[in-house]
């Protein structure tokens, strides 16, 4: 059995406003690694993946993700792209969104390599993403 996933209707033509915090916070996150601000990479590039990923299921099926599980908005994208790349790319979602609570709360740091291995997921998921928006 499918899983309902909870959201909310949004007008389509609010995706752009999800599309700009999205851009802010990629480019907080590529200023922070500049900086060498490994943790806040990660934590924009987490935020940049939520909002794109919203941008998108806002354009094309006119909802948003409200559920408190985050995994839920990979459910979403899948119907907003049902195609072999639009999975591909859920499970690229899904890869940044598992990290988000370690991310968030535990007292890890994250060191250099795994700041940029992150920033080229996140840019590669963006980049996906909004070539499927105007």
């Amino acid at each position: 059995m499918t899983k309902t996933v909870k959201t909310t209707a949004v007008s389509k033509n609010n995706y752009k406003s999800y599309q700009e915090k999205s851009d802010q916070f990629f480019n907080v996150m590529n200023t922070c690694l500049s900086d060498r601000e490994w943790d806040a990479v990660l934590l924009n590039g987490v935020h940049a993946a939520i909002s794109i990923n919203d941008a998108l299921c806002v354009f094309r099926l006119g909802l948003r993700s409200t559920s408190k599980m985050h995994q839920d908005s990979v459910r979403l994208l899948i119907q907003a792209d049902p195609t072999s790349d639009g999975k591909k790319n859920a499970t690229r979602l899904a890869d940044i969104l598992n990290q988000k609570h370690e991310i968030e709360y535990e007292p890890r740091r994250f060191k250099e390599s795994e700041a940029r291995q992150f920033a080229e997921k996140v840019a590669r998921f963006k980049n996906w993403a909004e070539k499927h928006i105007p």
